[in-house]
């Protein structure tokens, strides 16, 4: 694991909670968030969002779907990898004409958090966890993992 200053994961902690608090806000005030899959909805849920969450399973019937019932506005949140990044492209571009408002704006400030090796939207409800525990090191005071065997 990646390791952190102290003032970093401060400044990290605070950020991912105003991403999620606003990420809640949209969503109860019904902007649907488009995801990859169930795992990222899980995830997701896990945080406490409790508007809609749509997992793709076909771009032309999410199209479809949203332009059925008006949709006017939807955030996209792919995971940070190249697949994630062609997904969240090829939606993008499907979705173009049928929905007003395209929002990826959380995708790209959760890329502020690959530093702690986090790609996975399935994963984003791990966060908090990562930021908040220091990392152990002998070299800090921490205890060394292995145990030496006395003789």
């Amino acid at each position: 694991m990646p390791v952190i200053g102290k003032y970093r994961r401060l400044g990290l902690s605070e950020e991912f909670e105003e991403i999620v608090e606003k990420l809640r806000r949209d969503s109860e005030n019904g902007i649907p968030i488009i995801v990859e899959g169930e795992r990222d909805a899980e995830s997701l849920r896990i945080l406490g969002i409790t508007g809609e969450i749509i997992p793709v399973k076909s771009v032309r019937g999410l199209r479809r779907r949203l332009e059925a019932r008006g949709i006017k506005s939807v955030i996209l949140l792919f995971d940070l990898d190249r697949e994630g990044e062609r997904i969240m492209r090829l939606v993008k571009r499907a979705l173009e004409g049928a929905v007003g408002e395209i929002n990826t704006r959380y995708w790209f400030r959760l890329k502020a958090f690959k530093s702690l090796g986090f790609t996975q939207i399935e994963h984003l409800h791990l966060i908090p966890g990562k930021i908040r525990a220091p990392p152990l090191s002998p070299s800090r005071g921490g205890r060394a993992l292995s145990r030496r065997r006395r003789g």
